[in-house]
């Protein structure tokens, strides 16, 4: 990446086989599996993330009829993991909460929502693998292989640039509005922010790009998400629940909890997406070694 090249087709390349290695990532945590441990489940639907992001940015290169049809295959992939990783993050996030709380009733009505709403249940955080899972990453990574690197690339004007302005109007808004469906739509954005910088992120540590506070505002914004998924569950298996109170116990604990973590947020949110879409691209420019542009 020390090279410099007008057309960005190094950066481009590196991408590509950032891309590739995700694919075979995917391919050796399915290999000769008939179930998913937790863990398992979580670095997959981490790596469709980083996948759909680097399809987003190829869509802004002129690839967008081929972006669109792997975004939507690796969309559905996802979601056939998305029940074992809801229950399994819901039961971690309850635990969390529960060891943060010195008071008695707290931890008692902590105990009492995971009796009732969440019983242990192995085999809905441990889902079969799906069928033709393994498939879905093989035919990526052909796509990948059958992607052309071109000369008069703009990856960082109209790709880097134009996600990087997308968000930061996201993040911004979402301070400004504080609903959860705001944060919810921000933390795809930031999230994919962080996974297109993650290939050079060697080259952003001693940059002007606050590459440190993008990763805290990532980890911060799952956190949100995770409470406000369990926040949302929680109201609506009360409803339902002969005893109410633990219910609304617990729901006042993810609510102080959410305070903090959006004040979290808001904080890194103008840290790392402070500076103007032009100054972004200059400082991501130099970071890189490219020639100064726009």
């Amino acid at each position: 990446m020390g090279q410099k090249t007008a057309d960005e087709t190094v950066l481009m390349t590196r991408l590509i086989e950032a891309a590739r290695a995700q694919d075979e990532t995917a391919l050796t945590l399915l290999k000769d599996q008939t179930t998913l441990d937790p863990d398992r489940v979580h670095d997959l639907r981490v790596t469709v993330k980083r996948l759909r992001a680097l399809w987003r940015l190829m869509a802004t290169q002129g690839h967008r009829k081929i972006a669109d049809k792997r975004d939507k295959a690796l969309r559905d992939a996802a979601r056939q993991l998305s029940s074992a990783r809801d229950r399994q993050v819901m039961g971690e996030t309850l635990a969390a909460l529960r060891a943060a709380s010195r008071r008695e009733y707290e931890q008692e009505a902590v105990d009492e929502v995971l009796r009732v709403a969440l019983p242990e249940d192995p085999e809905a955080v441990t889902p079969p693998a799906p069928d033709g899972l393994p498939a879905v990453f093989s035919e990526d990574q052909a796509a990948w292989d059958a992607l052309p690197v071109e000369p008069g690339t703009e990856l960082i004007r109209k790709g880097f640039g134009r996600l990087y302005a997308d968000a930061r109007q996201r993040g911004f808004q979402a301070i400004a509005d504080g609903r959860a469906a705001q944060w919810h739509d921000f933390r795809k954005s930031a999230k994919a922010q962080l996974y297109l910088l993650d290939p050079v992120a060697d080259r952003l540590e001693d940059s002007d790009i606050a590459i440190k506070d993008l990763k805290k505002l990532g980890r911060r914004l799952g956190e949100l998400h995770d409470l406000q998924v369990l926040d949302d569950f929680l109201r609506q298996a009360g409803k339902k629940a002969d005893n109410k109170e633990p219910f609304a116990n617990v729901r006042q604990m993810i609510g102080r909890r959410e305070a903090d973590v959006v004040a979290d947020c808001e904080k890194r949110t103008r840290r790392f997406f402070g500076p103007k879409p032009k100054a972004f691209r200059q400082d991501l420019r130099r970071a890189l070694g490219f020639k100064k542009g726009d």
